[in-house]
């Protein structure tokens, strides 16, 4: 409707136009009524005709103008299509990858639980075989304790102090059992920043429990299981649960690391080893979070074939700490060559005398020649401020020991259920709980 009345206002003022031109071509310049009205009516048919033809004109070239926008529009709706079609082709490919992933790491964790197992049955007999071709030596439960605890050992109330003395076989059985009903947890301690004491990483240990629910500490257990072969088996167990709380700390976004025991006794189990390190390939994304610790002692003492395995998991990515440590005088290019980036030791040897430790440097150097060597330190034992104190002075920066924290044993069902990403803080340190 306001097309037609344009047009008609358009054709009116064509209509004024040439009638005034007709009325001055009969009166100014003496042209015939009838002609002039002739020549009017074809000027208004020809402005009619030009009219038209620009109208059209104007309308193809919005049309074409109109088309060419539907056609970017239409392009454009093609290319986020096609944008939104390789998304969906590189989530199916992501979840394909991460199922795959997932069930190859299932896969492993199944056939190291088998080796475990394995190995567990086939050290119970023969620890059981060798306890009846000798004769039985008395040995202590955890809480029957006839002297002070060893002074680099942590260790935790017993909830059964009344324990009586057994046997090594019995002491074997109860190991076994303790291993069969999964009576075997997992322990956290933390490492902190210092001066700050923010946690950075956490050491895992390992504690077995009775049936009446008494504490088996490493002290009690380890010189019985050792001879017997069982060892590997609570070592192996100490590294499957490890892994399990590195993936939950990883999931919450937390840059912590976790230092795991191992034994050179895992590194000779020509069975388990290769298990393990398949084991390891398939947790590859762990290799910032998670750390094997050996003693110094187990150091010194490695052979071809262990230290064959060592450099088998610093391949593979993974880095190493050293505890334990009772002499200075180490060959720190060397540990730093295999593999290792942390070195614990006592403060009490930090702080005392050094002259016996082979140390060539005062004890405020040392500091400095770790790091030269590319070792951090990692000062342990600390038990009281002035302990705290004195690591300080020396710029040491890390700190393990019962005055930040004492080893937690971690819940079952923290092991097990689904990480929450949204996970604070407070809720990752509800993970432990005082035994």
């Amino acid at each position: 409707m306001p097309s037609r009345f344009n047009n008609g206002l358009i054709f009116a003022s064509y209509a004024m136009i040439i009638t005034g031109m007709t009325v001055a071509l009969h009166r100014a310049a003496g042209v015939e009524l009838s002609s002039a009205i002739l020549i009017g009516a074809v000027a208004l048919l020809f402005a009619g005709q030009v009219h038209a033809l620009a109208g059209r004109i104007f309308e193809r070239t919005t049309s074409d103008a109109e088309l060419r926008g539907l056609r970017a529009v239409t392009a454009s709706m093609s290319r986020d299509l096609e944008i939104m079609r390789e998304q969906v082709a590189e989530l199916e490919t992501a979840l394909d990858t991460q199922t795959s992933l997932r069930n190859e790491q299932l896969s492993s964790e199944v056939r190291l639980v088998e080796t475990l197992v394995k190995g567990l049955a086939e050290s119970v007999e023969a620890g059981m075989g060798g306890g009846t071709s000798a004769p039985a030596k008395p040995s202590r439960r955890a809480g029957d304790r006839v002297s002070p605890p060893v002074a680099d050992q942590t260790l935790l109330p017993l909830s059964n102090a009344d324990a009586k003395a057994v046997t090594e076989g019995e002491m074997i059985e109860t190991i076994r059992a303790s291993l069969e009903a999964n009576r075997v947890d997992l322990y956290l301690q933390p490492i902190v920043t210092l001066p700050q004491r923010r946690i950075r990483f956490y050491e895992g240990l390992t504690r077995l429990r009775g049936s009446e629910g008494e504490i088996i500490m490493p002290g009690d257990y380890m010189r019985v299981a050792e001879p017997a072969g069982m060892m590997p088996v609570v070592d192996n167990l100490l590294l499957f649960r490890c892994v399990q709380v590195v993936r939950r700390l990883v999931a919450r976004n937390r840059e912590i690391g976790v230092f795991c025991n191992i034994s050179a006794h895992s590194l000779l189990d020509s069975e388990f080893f290769p298990q393990f390190v398949e084991f390891m390939e398939h947790n590859a994304d762990l290799t910032k979070h998670l750390y094997f610790e050996f003693s110094q002692a187990a150091v010194d003492g490695l052979g071809p074939i262990e230290k064959a395995s060592l450099e088998a998991l610093h391949a593979r990515g993974f880095r190493f700490s050293l505890d334990h440590v009772r002499r200075l005088d180490m060959n720190l290019s060397d540990l730093y060559d295999a593999g290792f980036r942390y070195v614990k030791v006592p403060a009490p040897l930090l702080l005392g005398d050094l002259r016996g430790t082979g140390s060539l440097v005062r004890a405020d150097d040392i500091k400095a020649l770790f790091e030269r060597n590319g070792l951090d330190l990692i000062a342990e034992r600390i038990e009281d401020e002035r302990a705290a104190v004195g690591v300080l002075d020396l710029n040491i920066n890390y700190g393990q020991g019962f005055l930040f924290g004492e080893p937690r044993a971690v819940r079952e069902d923290a092991l097990s259920a689904p990480a929450d990403p949204k996970a604070n803080a407070a809720e990752e340190l509800r993970m432990a709980r005082v035994s």
